[in-house]
């Protein structure tokens, strides 16, 4: 197949200027030149490759001037930004690397210059795009209005008289729309306020690629989505053929060649849009000529001598094979066929697990490679590599296709960060909220680093060619806690036993899962005690046996027993404490009505205030204190009741002290009388008297 590739493919002078400063910053910033931040305001280039390369070195994408470090060092990108960005920079003492393109800059002067006139600005472009989004600006503080149209349609709905305007246009705008509506205005803005400032590179680039378009049965458009100038450039050849494909890399064009959307002796046309490295390019042609049936030679010849041209020698952001080598410490030496090997720092082989490195050497096996930079000194030269780079796109791959079908992933757990952990995949990352890492509380986030964990991917954007992936264990254990409740309420019946772990302790009970189902433990059911919280008796993450008491399917209730038979200080009371036996005990609280005395921990027995003394009693305190031990016989049980009953009379019966110190009195006046009585019965006197005068003193006992 013949393939042909537009001379004007690639980067424009804005674009190569802006990366290649980038790059000369990321150098300085090692020699010590920048102290601060290194910050890209905004997205530098549509081209991940690239702006990984350059995040991977240390720069921080801003998406606005107030989000930047104060002291940063920050890069203008060639779409330029409002005077408004400049000024917040600026009092933030930032130092600004200005690299908007000289395109743009003098689009800017003219729009100062007319609103400084008071004429209103019309910009035929694309709305919110960062380039017109800093044109607009410039037009600011003078109280002038703005309008930004794509179409002739939209001229109808501007809402201000044309006649006080001027004519601007975006630099990559396409240009037949904007004669269209040059062509429509004409009569309403004079010619001086009209000014086409599309760039002359952006016009040779369309033009090309139309004409390019009109002579080819294939075209390839190599660019990104969200690029202006690629969408202009897939809409010009789109116009012209048919078979017109947006691709990113060279992954896109083998498979438009696997799908059979290019046939044997079609004619290929290539172009690419001003964000598209040369390497990207390259790779694509090559990949076309893989495929060549029967070559063109007059249309291929430039383009293999310059294959040969860039073979010959390593250049930056290429990707490359060549053989691993060697190792040390720290790096990994690889033969890319030039005079110097390159080198890969080893710790992109010690992220990857799976790749055996001593076997890799042995064998000198070939891998693909990423040319991070090349520099020349006394000593020879020095290629940095990276294997990581190339890897990132089978990962990146991989990833989408389990966000697309919901397969796990294991990721390894990296770092902690403001609300979450970051997992990694390959070297790419993946944010996990502390929310998503389980149910419940996930305690100390730190303790999960080091560790590998299962996930769903539940986030996949690449908008504004920022890749941003999320991930949680936690739906997994929902799924997995769905699956399991569906087999409890399958086989659920009062009594079972389940091993259960507690979630949480609300102030009236525990609530338990049971695996996948939650149960409800109340205080009551938690202990034989009485207990104000079910702090006193569990912690939540405990391990615990407990049994079903009652369930409702329909409201997905289920009510749960923890104490145990075995535990109830009434348990089997009748045979441990038969009624009729003798105990001991210890007084522990005093009513009017009778003593509490505690015969076992969390048992306590009830001896009435009849069964205490012989006499007759007010209170219990009138004989007995909390903390008395006593003797007491068990005269009634009643376990469905809880109530025992027991007599310290019928054992060692306890009488008012007031009372013995009465009997005392009396028995130290009885021997007076007994000497009177006892004379006459010595002399075989009649003892009836002495009786009767006796008789007295039981009343006064009693």
């Amino acid at each position: 197949m013949p393939v042909k590739t537009a001379s004007s493919s690639g980067f424009c002078f804005g674009v190569r200027h802006a990366v290649k400063t980038a790059h000369q910053m990321l150098e300085d910033k090692v020699s010590g030149k920048y102290s601060g931040d290194l910050v890209m305001l905004g997205e530098l280039i549509h081209n991940e490759i690239v702006l990984k390369e350059l995040t991977d070195g240390g720069f921080v994408i801003c998406s606005d001037a107030s989000e930047v470090p104060g002291g940063s060092t920050v890069l203008i990108r060639a779409h330029g930004v409002p005077p408004e960005q400049f000024r917040i920079l600026n009092e933030k003492g930032c130092t600004i690397v200005d690299c908007t393109c000289p395109f743009v800059s003098k689009i800017h002067k003219i729009v100062d210059q007319a609103a400084s006139e008071h004429k209103n600005i019309i910009v035929t472009g694309t709305y919110g795009h960062p380039e017109v989004v800093g044109i607009c600006g410039h037009a600011e503080g003078h109280g002038v209005e703005v309008a930004v149209i794509g179409s002739v349609e939209e001229i109808s709905g501007i809402s201000f008289p044309l006649e006080n305007s001027i004519l601007v246009s975006q630099t990559t705008f396409s240009a037949d729309i904007f004669n269209n509506i040059c062509a429509n205005i004409k009569n309403k803005i004079a010619n001086i306020c009209i000014f086409d400032t599309i760039c002359s590179t952006t016009e040779n680039r369309q033009r090309e690629a139309a004409e390019l378009a009109s002579a080819s049965d294939v075209m390839l458009v190599i660019g990104s989505a969200a690029s202006s100038n690629t969408n202009k450039l897939l809409g010009i050849c789109r116009s012209r053929c048919d078979r017109t494909y947006l691709i990113s890399d060279v992954a896109d064009a083998r498979k438009i060649v696997a799908d059979g959307n290019v046939r044997p002796g079609d004619k290929v046309g290539i172009t690419a849009g001003a964000s598209t490295p040369e390497a990207i390019i390259l790779e694509v042609v090559h990949t076309m000529n893989e495929n060549d049936v029967k070559t063109n030679q007059e249309q291929t010849d430039a383009i293999f001598a310059e294959a040969l041209e860039q073979l010959a020698s390593v250049k930056r952001n290429a990707v490359v094979k060549g053989e691993i080598t060697s190792a040390d410490a720290d790096f990994v030496y690889v033969d890319v066929h030039d005079k110097s090997e390159g080198k890969i720092p080893r710790k992109e082989f010690n992220d990857d697990p799976d790749f055996d490195l001593d076997k890799a050497i042995a064998e000198h096996q070939e891998i693909s490679v990423y040319v991070k930079s090349i520099k020349n000194s006394d000593q020879g030269k020095e290629i940095i590599l990276s294997k990581s780079q190339v890897d990132f796109e089978k990962n990146r791959a991989a990833i989408q296709e389990a966000f697309e079908n919901k397969t796990p992933i294991d990721v390894k757990i990296t770092n902690v960060v403001k609300d979450g952990i970051i997992g990694s995949y390959g070297g790419i990352d993946i944010y996990i909220h502390k929310t998503q890492i389980g149910v419940g509380n996930p305690g100390e986030l730190k303790d999960y680093v080091g560790q590998v964990m299962t996930i769903r991917v539940t986030k996949f954007d690449t908008e504004k060619h920022r890749l941003r992936i999320s991930g949680s264990h936690r739906v997994l254990e929902a799924d997995e806690r769905k699956a399991k409740a569906e087999e409890i309420w399958n086989n659920i019946e009062v009594g079972k036993h389940y091993t259960g772990i507690v979630r949480s302790l609300p102030d009236f009970g525990a609530f338990i899962d049971i695996g996948g189902v939650d149960g409800l433990c109340h205080n009551s059911e938690l202990s034989w005690k009485r207990i104000r919280k079910p702090s006193e008796v569990l912690s939540v993450g405990d391990e615990v046996d407990v049994y079903v008491k009652s369930f409702d399917p329909e409201s997905k209730k289920i009510s749960l027993g923890y104490k145990k038979e075995e535990d109830d200080p009434y348990y089997d009371i009748e045979n441990r404490v038969p009624v009729g036996s003798i105990i001991k005990g210890t007084v522990v609280r005093l009513t009017d009505f009778g003593a509490f005395v505690q015969l076992e921990p969390e048992l306590d027995a009830l001896c009435h205030v009849s069964q205490i003394s012989t006499k007759r009693l007010e209170n219990p305190a009138e004989v007995l204190k909390i903390g008395d031990e006593v003797m007491a016989k068990v005269i009634k049980i009643q376990p469905e009741s809880r109530r025992i009953s027991i007599s310290i009379k019928e054992v060692a019966p306890i009488d008012p002290v007031e009372d013995e110190a009465a009997e005392d009195e009396a028995e130290a006046e009885a021997p007076v009388e007994d000497a009177a009585v006892e004379a006459p019965v010595e002399a075989e006197a009649p003892v009836e008297a002495p009786a009767e005068e006796a008789a007295p003193e039981t009343p006064a006992e009693e």
